[in-house]
């Protein structure tokens, strides 16, 4: 199977702790596995380790008897505890801060040093996790990538850096790297996703970043045989070329995927709350003209999608129409805004961009703010910047981690990362959502982020192969497509 895939480098720039886009998610879910996934229904359900279980504090993972590298390496809860440790002194995964609950307060430099709230036990079969109090979120946590499973033989111990990509814990290993980025993966028949019918090897084809309809191009030359959740492809293209053409198959989740305007620290100081209202209407006019009558496209008044577990109330809702602004005006301010991955917005705008923010500058960033120097790699910070994400259905605590890292949110000069430890240190469900909803309004109040439109994640596959994905997330796994 041909894959389109929107990234240029090979399988070394792949790593669970540098996790700041989707392209990466997507590479690094198909060929690692954490302890536990969802299944396409939404429920938890064992990935490597086979049975998960609270005992009193203590989070017990048994790991799969069977569960093989393609060169028959057995993974064990030991490859388990080196993968978390690994993550712990490197630091950086963004979907998560798991070292604050199980060793605060210890510095770790390698594999070796203890962290006292792990422990590996049944002879390397169980891997257990020690806390002083249930942590509900736990489970839902885990199936962040992030905290993939890597065989420790894959680990450089001195520099921790992965350094064999064949012998891996996912569906998927590495066949044939490439540095542009057209990669050769194959099944993992030793894994418990294995199936005859799932494509046996699948070759990822680099796409343009410039050229959203590359992808698209290359599906009607038969030069891709699949279209990825995460392409650039306008959903409303994707959708009308399956309805023209038989041999194409799509896929569509829940509108889960909101575009938004986010304004940095920088633009939060650098405009009022009025300002920034009026320069979210500008860009929602922007986009209006180009999709409010093209399919799969909606306007989003919130981050989280209807039906969310961090969804506003028709009174907060009401409030914050009262206090935004739906007029268009001309910005005169200098504006940076930063486009990240959704170029799409602004083709063809270019007199109305320069009408309405005669002062402005719009720069195409493969960066997002919060996770760069910006004194270091010698770059502006932006007043804000324009992106999508996948805002999904249930309370998602590696999610929360992610956007508390990004600048995204309104914090009201409250210290965010105290925020998240407060807020992952909360008990009941019910309050938990009660000071995610709190956040959730603020920021929306204080005009922070503006939600722009919101659409169906697609994806698009060649008969006679088959789509099996699930509707509540924007993911895009190779082992859930079948062949009919």
């Amino acid at each position: 199977m041909l894959v389109a895939f929107p990234r240029h480098e090979g399988a070394k720039s792949y790593d669970p702790v540098k996790i700041h886009f989707a392209d990466a998610y997507t590479f690094l879910a198909d060929t690692f596995s954490p302890l536990v996934e969802y299944a396409i229904t939404g429920e938890l359900v064992s990935a490597a380790a086979e049975r998960f279980e609270w005992i009193g504090n203590e989070a017990h993972f048994t790991m799969r008897k069977n569960l093989k590298t393609v060169d028959g390496h057995e993974i064990d809860a030991y490859d388990a505890e080196a993968s978390f440790k690994r993550t712990f002194i490197l630091g950086g995964n963004t979907h998560g801060n798991l070292k604050d609950m199980l060793c605060p307060d210890i510095k770790m430099n390698s594999l070796k040093d203890i962290c006292p709230g792990l422990e590996v036990r049944d002879d390397g079969q169980t891997l257990v996790m020690k806390f002083k109090e249930r942590k509900i979120f736990l489970f839902p946590m885990l199936t962040a990538i992030d905290f993939a499973i890597i065989p420790r033989k894959a680990i450089n111990p001195e520099t921790l850096a992965i350094t064999d990509y064949r012998n891996t814990s996912g569906p998927y290993y590495v066949l044939k790297d490439s540095p542009d980025g057209k990669i050769e993966l194959a099944a993992n028949p030793y894994h418990f996703h294995y199936a005859k019918d799932i494509p046996q090897k699948a070759t990822l084809v680099p796409t343009s970043h410039m050229d959203r309809m590359e992808s698209l191009k290359f599906f009607s030359e038969k030069k891709v045989d699949h279209i990825i959740t995460i392409d650039r492809v306008p959903v409303s293209s994707t959708i009308e070329y399956a309805r023209k053409h038989e041999d194409a198959e799509i896929f569509r989740t829940y509108p889960i995927k909101v575009s938004f305007a986010i304004f940095t620290k920088k633009g939060l100081a650098r405009f009022s709350r009025n300002e920034r209202f009026r320069i979210g209407a500008n860009i929602k006019w922007l986009f209006q003209r180009k999709y409010v009558d093209k399919e799969g496209y909606e306007d989003a008044e919130q981050i989280f999608p209807v039906l969310s577990e961090g969804v506003l109330g028709d009174a907060e809702l009401a409030n914050i129409r009262r206090e935004r602004t739906n007029d268009t005006g001309i910005i005169d301010k200098e504006l940076i805004a930063w486009n990240i991955n959704i170029t799409q917005l602004f083709e063809g705008e270019e007199d109305s961009i320069k009408r309405l923010f005669p002062n402005g500058k719009l720069e195409n960033v493969g960066k997002i703010p919060g996770l760069i120097n910006y004194a270091q790699e010698n770059i502006i910070e932006p007043d804000l910047y324009l992106a999508w994400t996948d805002m999904g259905f249930q309370e998602d605590i590696g999610l929360l981690s992610y956007y508390n890292g990004v600048e995204f949110f309104y914090w009201g000069g409250q210290d965010k990362a105290e925020w998240l430890r407060r807020y992952m240190a909360i008990g009941e469900k019910k309050d938990r959502l009660k000071l995610l909803r709190e956040l959730h309004y603020q920021t929306l109040m204080n005009a922070a982020v503006i939600p722009i439109a919101k659409s169906p994640y697609t994806a698009m596959v060649r008969k006679p192969w088959a789509l099996d994905f699930s509707k509540l997330y924007g993911s895009n796994r190779l082992w859930r497509i079948h062949r009919r």
